[in-house]
């Protein structure tokens, strides 16, 4: 693939030219806010920062999902880690995103800590971790967030553009991974070499890392063992409303059917002789699982989104990573891919099943 070795210090030069060179009409990209960091959408290239807030190891929301609807002709670039951008691409083909008019750029994530945790240690954790820096924070009681622990997709792959800081250095690798990027490198008059970023080695320790975390946890062998998990859930759907490709216009549990109170809660005490409440607490996460089940990336959005620190992440992305295995499917890899919901083939799951 075709990239270029930048500085970390021209990192925001290279992000003011993207805008400058009218390569994208926006930016969507990290930036301080005081201790912490959040996203901005910015039109002025004068408002980009040095770009070193790309690699911050804070995670607020999925910026996958704040381009939910982006199917205008203005061109917008997002700046964001590969679960971010995977959730983007899993976006564009839902059809919740206008491909051509998104330039997606993914950058090395080796874990984050939640926004709180992080504005709370923010000196000591730094802008930058490896798994050295992570080891010493852990010892201190200060531990990436569980989803970031089982994931094994951390490594800039996806997208268009991949923003690769291959050994912690002050230097990185711009790469185009799609046609459009290399165009938008191009257009800034980089000069584009190849480059390999495949690290391998590097994949496969990351994998293993996060294969024997997703082991540790514990895990659900009856109903009713997920439902004391879930026995604290008020069903405020938090979970439902950050995450990332969760989409539909109008959601069965804002119905009344899905949703009961006064007259149609009484109404299903009469069919059912009682009813738990808050009701619908299990049909309503059975039904999101499986609402996600091929889509979900595992960003640990809705476990951080939880008012009562229910960990979602031992129940979402693991149940989901199952069923896209059974589909031999990675969400977000490529987005020429069709989702497996979406297609059909006979006697695809004969084997598997058995």
């Amino acid at each position: 693939m075709k990239g270029a070795e930048l500085a970390i210090g021209d990192l925001g030069g290279f992000l003011r030219s993207l805008l400058e060179k009218e390569v994208v009409d926006c930016l969507i990209v990290p930036h301080r806010v005081g201790n912490n960091v959040a996203y901005m959408l910015v039109t002025d290239p004068n408002k980009i920062g040095s770009g070193e807030e790309i690699f911050i190891p804070s995670f607020s929301v999925n910026a996958g999902g704040l381009l939910k609807g982006w199917t205008i002709k203005s061109k917008v670039g997002l700046v964001a880690k590969p679960c971010e951008i995977r959730a983007a691409i899993e976006l564009v083909k839902l059809n919740q995103i206008d491909k051509e008019s998104a330039l997606l750029i993914s950058v090395d994530c080796p874990g984050t800590f939640e926004n709180q945790v992080y504005a709370d240690h923010k000196d000591e954790i730094g802008d930058w971790i490896d798994s050295a820096k992570i080891e010493e924070l852990k010892g201190k009681g200060l531990e990436i967030r569980e989803a970031c622990k089982i994931c094994s997709n951390m490594l800039a792959d996806v997208g268009d553009i991949a923003i690769a800081r291959q050994d912690g250095g002050d230097k990185v690798v711009v790469a185009a991974l799609t046609p459009m990027g290399e165009s938008a490198l191009n257009a800034l008059e980089l000069s584009l070499e190849d480059k390999d970023i495949e690290r391998k080695d590097a994949k496969a320790k990351i994998a293993e890392a996060a294969k024997n975390n997703e082991a540790s946890l514990p895990k659900f062998g009856s109903i009713e063992a997920l439902e004391e998990f879930l026995r604290d859930c008020i069903v405020c759907k938090n979970c439902r409303d950050v995450c990332p490709v969760c989409y539909c216009k109008e959601c069965f549990f804002d119905q009344p059917l899905g949703d009961p109170v006064s007259g149609d809660l009484l109404n299903l005490g009469a069919i059912r002789g009682a009813v738990g409440l808050p009701a619908n607490q299990l049909f309503y996460h059975l039904t999101r699982v499986y609402h996600v089940s091929a889509t979900c990336v595992g960003c640990g959005a809705c476990a951080d989104a939880c008012p009562k620190d229910i960990p979602l992440t031992r129940y979402y992305p693991v149940i989901t990573k199952k069923v896209q295995e059974m589909f031999e499917y990675v969400p977000g890899k490529d987005v020429e891919e069709p989702i497996p919901f979406t297609t059909y083939e006979e006697e695809e799951l004969e084997d598997r099943l058995r």
